[in-house]
């Protein structure tokens, strides 16, 4: 008996040590964008971090100073009115979290016209999916705090499945009468929930103005709308402001003003993502 109840002690204290935080740093949070310095090729770097970045962008003036080299010419589309110039530059050393990461094709491009419209100031690094696709990753941004999770504990919170599209992980949001719809799970989207001009059709929404939105690409004017209901892993938001995109390419965009309500543990790699209500 002694020897049974010893063993379970063990066992305990081993999957407790194996729950706890692998590697944690603070989370800079400005408004409702979030920020982690990095090392690249061993320079610190201040990235914006973006879960629905399909791969991580340096600025031109960022990528000369840490002198990342010249790669081949593409045209790159962000949420913005246009199409924009990058170049794909590989395998570029990223620690982030105390972990190296080998980021396999990077973009290169100038970042000066976002980093000025959307934070009034240089933007150096996105930091992209290549973050949450290396581990499972607690983000609780009330909390400032940022960490790897090991893979042995089951977080807190409700599970919601991911499911990829055009490069980004989704979940399934409730929009009311609308019922469930894919909606982008976006940590860089620091604006408003965004919509697709589809959804609000269906919503039956009146704009009540236009506003400039957009990223990557420009500015771009939409019209805002207030979404009635609005329910994400059971927890329900009423009169929720929402910009209406005539092309977006899933119906929802739900990025910090809202996932900033709930603690998150994301686990890009098992296509799964749990929030708990703050």
């Amino acid at each position: 008996m002694h020897d049974c109840g010893m063993s379970r002690y063990l066992i305990a204290a081993f999957a407790a040590l194996f729950a706890v935080p692998l590697h944690a740093e603070d989370l800079e949070v400005r408004g409702d964008r979030l920020f982690l310095s990095v090392e690249v090729h061993g320079e610190p770097v201040q990235a914006l971090v973006d879960s629905g970045a399909e791969v991580t962008i340096f600025d031109t003036s960022t990528a000369r100073h840490l002198r990342l080299g010249k790669g081949a010419a593409v045209e790159a589309r962000g949420t913005g009115a246009s199409t924009t110039r990058a170049e794909l530059v590989n395998n570029i050393s990223v620690t982030a979290l105390g972990r190296d990461l080998l980021i396999s094709t990077a973009a290169i491009m100038d970042l000066s016209d976002v980093g000025a419209r959307l934070l009034n100031a240089p933007l150096p690094m996105i930091l992209g999916r290549e973050l949450f696709d290396a581990n499972r990753v607690l983000v609780d941004i009330e909390g400032r705090r940022i960490e790897w999770l090991d893979d042995v504990a089951v977080p807190e919170g409700i599970m919601l499945d991911l499911t990829a599209a055009h490069g980004i992980e989704t979940i399934k949001v409730g929009f009311g009468a609308a019922g469930e719809q894919a909606a982008d799970f976006d940590l860089g989207n620091g604006s408003d929930l965004l919509i697709s001009s589809t959804l609000a059709s269906q919503l039956a929404l009146t704009p009540v103005g236009t506003e400039e939105g957009g990223g990557i690409g420009g500015a771009v004017s939409r019209p805002v709308v207030y979404v009635p209901e609005l329910t994400i892993a059971g927890k329900t938001f009423r009169n929720v402001r929402a910009q209406v995109s005539a092309d977006a390419r899933v119906h929802a965009n739900v990025g910090v003003s809202l996932l900033r309500e709930f603690i998150i543990v994301t686990d890009f790699p098992k296509r799964r993502v749990w929030l708990q209500p703050r």
